[in-house]
Parts: structure tokens; sequence; C-alpha cells
């Protein structure tokens, strides 16, 4: 198997480490490289973004800090990183550094399909939390510790605007990389039919995985979620290979 870089892209709220524990699990082929949006994490000091037109923007400048042209890459998104990923492959693609091998959709409709749940980032801070917990929408582990709530609040509040403002917009031409596709069997706020839909932006192969449980199964199947990866992008630098 080649060299492959994968890019992950966490949820709204999340950050780059809840890829962390993938590293032990991954081929040593595959370089993770957990994309931190700005505003979290290492980035805690930067001004935070509220469009995913500027997430992906500025997530293109970390991804060519990292990549060459012609490198061989892959992009993993959960839920908001889904959107973020879609808008991303068209600027790469763009901006010369071609199509990745594989993109991962993970817990996320396809843009084209319109949101189902009520808007939430200009509610009241009491009506917001209570919209966040009843919709599974934020992991409970930050309900439970109020100090970490109360940090991430302004993060939530720009996550869920530039989720609940974004547009989609058609593309002249669809992915021309395969897709998978990876959703919760409960999850309150993606249906099985919203994630099927991600198979209409690619002109590649499409494939769905479902998984026990709901929004946040990404924190509970990291075995066979990097199982799928490992297997998926073993697969793709193979046919690479041979395609050369």
């Amino acid at each position: 198997m080649a060299p492959i870089t994968l890019f992950f892209i966490p949820y709204a709220g999340g950050s780059a480490s809840v890829s962390f524990k993938w590293k032990k699990l991954l081929l040593p082929q595959i370089k993770l490289v957990p994309l931190e949006l700005a505003g979290r994490g290492i980035r805690s000091g930067e001004p935070l973004k509220e469009s995913i037109e500027e997430m992906s923007e500025d997530l293109l400048h970390k991804i060519s800090e990292e990549i060459a042209p012609g490198d061989p890459y892959a992009i993993y998104g959960h839920s908001m990183g889904t959107m973020i990923s879609f808008e991303l492959y068209y600027k790469l693609v763009d901006g010369g550094y071609g199509k990745p091998a594989h993109l991962f959709v993970s817990g996320g409709r396809a843009p084209h399909v319109p949101r189902n749940s009520p808007w939430l980032h200009d509610l009241p801070a009491d009506q917001f939390r209570t919209h966040l917990q009843r919709y599974g929408q934020l992991s409970e582990a930050i309900f439970d510790n109020r100090e970490l709530y109360d940090y991430f609040m302004p993060v939530l509040r720009a996550d869920f605007k530039a989720v609940e403002l974004y547009r989609y917009m058609a593309k002249a031409a669809p992915l021309h990389c395969p897709i998978t596709a990876l959703t919760g069997m409960t999850d309150n706020t993606v249906t099985l039919q919203d994630a099927e839909a991600w198979s209409h932006h690619t002109d590649q192969q499409f494939r769905m995985f479902t998984f026990e449980g709901g929004h946040f199964f990404i924190h509970d199947e990291v075995e066979r979620i990097t199982y799928i990866i490992n297997e998926t992008l073993e697969q793709s630098t193979v046919t690479s290979s041979i395609q050369q």
C-alpha cells in the first residue's frame, strides 16, 4: 500500500482530538492529520469562523502546509465536517491538488438535502441548551461539565450558525472520487435516506455503512470506523497504482 494522508474534520463544537484514538488502529501507511478549526483546541486564540465557506477556505490553507499538489490524500468529515469536506473538495481541485483518493462522510446529510430541525444559533441560552439536548446534536460529555459547556458556547453558536445558514449551490460537476457514507441507525438529525443521498454527488463508487447508536456513534465505533478506513484506502491506493 502506498502512503496516503488522511485529513479529519470534526463536527460542530468538536475538536481535532476526536480522531486521536484512530492513530494506533490505522495502517502505518496512513498518515492521520486532524484538522483543527479556528477558535478551539490549539487554535483557541484565533477568531471563530461563522460560515462553511470561511471554514473550508481556512482549512485549505492548513492542508497546503501538509501536502503538495499531486500527493495522495483522503478526507473524513463528521456532521458539520461533511459540509466543509464537500466545499473543500472543489477548492482543492481548483487549487491544483487533484481529487482525493476517497471522501468519508460521517453523520451528515447530503448537501442538497434540506435541514429538518429548527434553527438554534440565535436562541436564548437556556433554549439553545434544551434544543441541543433534545435533538442529540452535541456530545453528552459537554453537557455534563458546566465549565466546559460555558467555554464551548461561543464555538457552538458560531458552528451552528455556519451549518444553519449554509446554502447548497449546484456544482458544474459531481465529485470525481469514491464516497463512503457512515451513519447512525438512531440519529435524530440524519436519516438513512439523507445519508444515502450522497450517492448523487459522485460519479464514482458509493458505499454506505450503518452503525448502532445516534449522531455520535463516532465515539463508540472507533474500531469499526478505522477498519473501514483501512480497507477502503488500501484498496484505493492499489487501484490508483494499477491505473498509473
